[in-house]
């Protein structure tokens, strides 16, 4: 809702040609049960004739649709400055499409030595105590290497508990085994650019996704 008209809907931006397509309430609201899939991946979402990096968390299939929808997000509800930080989109490879893992081989200082290692854990007992003012508190889209591979993550708090390195709490799943506090070293905690990017020209990513110095200067520095 905005401000300004009580149980008004906020005013999205015109779309643009090529523009993902948001679902349409009717089919949203179609009498019966529909079948999510809940999976969590990181892609872009083409959004005012720019490609927008979001998390996509569901896949829906309303009752009696030959459709998938989407549900994309971008931002914090509590900081989108537009008032809008996520939205629901009829599926389409052409506007909602993987974002790429990151590339290119491990490090060759230590410690990964050309081997890659997962995100150093760190107890939640010695992660500190939180800023009561919230300041601490982060939305920031990442990938994280964990269990091995990389996987999209959501960054919700970055703090720093003593002369120690910059920790930073990241959830790559919904699942309570699917959050850890980590060192934030930026080898295998890797942030998305929060930035909307111009469209690329390139053909879109195959569709695969669908159901059937500082190591952390680079996120103090954000």
């Amino acid at each position: 809702m905005t401000s300004a008209v009580p149980l008004s809907r906020p005013r999205y931006p015109d779309a643009q040609p090529g523009d993902a397509e948001r679902a349409p309430r009717e089919l949203m609201t179609l009498p019966g049960p529909s079948r999510d899939v809940r999976r969590w991946r990181l892609v872009e979402v083409r959004l005012g004739g720019r490609w927008r990096p979001g998390l996509l968390a569901v896949w829906r299939r309303p009752p009696g649709s030959p459709r998938w929808v989407v549900h994309v997000r971008w931002g914090d509800d509590a900081a989108a400055s537009d008032g809008q930080a996520w939205g629901w989109y009829l599926y389409s490879e052409q506007t909602v499409r993987p974002l790429p893992e990151p590339a290119g081989p491990a490090p060759v200082a230590g410690p990964y030595f050309g081997r890659w290692r997962d995100a150093a854990a760190v107890p939640a007992e010695m992660a500190g105590a939180p800023d009561p003012g919230g300041g601490d508190r982060c939305w920031r889209l990442a990938w994280v290497r964990t269990g091995g591979r990389w996987c999209s993550g959501l960054v919700t708090a970055l703090r720093r508990p003593g002369p120690g390195p910059w920790i930073a709490h990241v959830r790559w799943g919904e699942g309570a085994q699917d959050a850890a506090w980590v060192v934030a070293d930026v080898a295998v905690l890797q942030p998305v650019p929060p930035d909307t990017a111009p469209a690329r020209t390139d053909g879109p990513t195959p569709a695969a996704a669908v159901p059937a110095g500082d190591p952390a200067a680079g996120w103090v520095a954000r």
